[in-house]
């Protein structure tokens, strides 16, 4: 596309932004507005992260769906950013049209690449409201350090992370009950078949050591990551999976190849 491509980090899309968000933006734009006043040919891009538990939560709080959550959420947003006098030029979303149809032709890639794996897993499952429980619908005392109401993913008072059945005394958070084990089929992304790939692209990369190195400590021992959520759950639904999503975290990084192809219809999708 010969165009030289600035972003910005997505921004949940559960509430206001935050001053640490407008902060990125503006720093963002101050280098974008003086590249182009060099002559460079800059598209300027980001949006909000649009799927996911909590998003889930906030709605069911707020007695709206989740889609009218994140409308509204998007409507105020764009506002903000108007005000700020931001240049983006394109402010999009992870859920979209755009967003989906590549999410969905990249997961076809892959399952024909031989990446994923299906594996039979229990999990907590809420019999008074007939669901399977996401991470963060599940709370108890932390293994680690002791600290009680924390969520089934990691504790905000030791920073501990963890599985959801290492939590002791755990409860939904939706009805207070103990919740039941039931076991249920997801695809994870076998992370390990990729990583001597990874380690190879790393080290012909123009990052630079220090960065190098940090993902380096993070890549030994890379373990299956489970891509799969039960419904009911927020976000695009599996191809050829009943009741299944994508994780938040499967769709999310994509958004911005969604936003370009917002941006330039069928230019994105041709290239990525």
């Amino acid at each position: 596309m010969g165009k030289h491509i600035v972003t910005t980090a997505l921004c949940y899309a559960n509430g206001n932004l935050h001053l640490g968000h407008l902060l990125e933006m503006i720093q963002a734009d101050i280098w974008v507005r003086a590249a182009r006043r060099n002559g460079l040919d800059v598209v300027f891009l980001s949006g909000d992260d649009a799927h996911g538990t909590p998003i889930m939560l906030q709605a069911e709080k707020m007695q709206v769906s989740p889609e009218e959550l994140i409308k509204n959420v998007h409507v105020q947003r764009l506002e903000d950013i108007r005000a700020f006098h931001i240049s983006y030029d394109c402010y999009h979303t992870t859920h979209s049209s755009e967003n989906e149809k590549i999410v969905a032709q990249l997961y076809e890639q892959l399952c024909q690449s031989g990446v994923f794996i299906e594996k039979e897993i229990e999990q907590a499952y809420d019999v008074q409201r007939q669901m399977f429980l996401p991470d963060r619908y599940i709370k108890g005392q932390c293994p680690r350090c002791g600290a009680q109401d924390q969520y089934g993913d990691n504790c905000e008072k030791c920073s501990a992370t963890y599985e959801p059945d290492e939590l002791v005394n755990p409860y939904s958070i939706l009805t207070g009950k103990a919740p039941e084990k039931r076991k249920t089929k997801h695809q994870f992304f076998n992370l390990a078949a990729c990583e001597e790939k990874i380690l190879s692209w790393l080290h012909d990369s123009q990052l630079m050591p220090s960065v190098v190195n940090k993902l380096k400590e993070w890549m030994g021992g890379l373990k299956p990551w489970d891509i799969t959520r039960d419904a009911p759950y927020f976000g695009f639904p599996i191809p050829g999976r009943e009741n299944q999503y994508f994780y938040v975290w499967m769709d999310a990084p994509i958004g911005y190849i969604g936003a370009l192809e917002a941006l330039f219809p069928g230019e994105a999708m041709s290239t990525w």
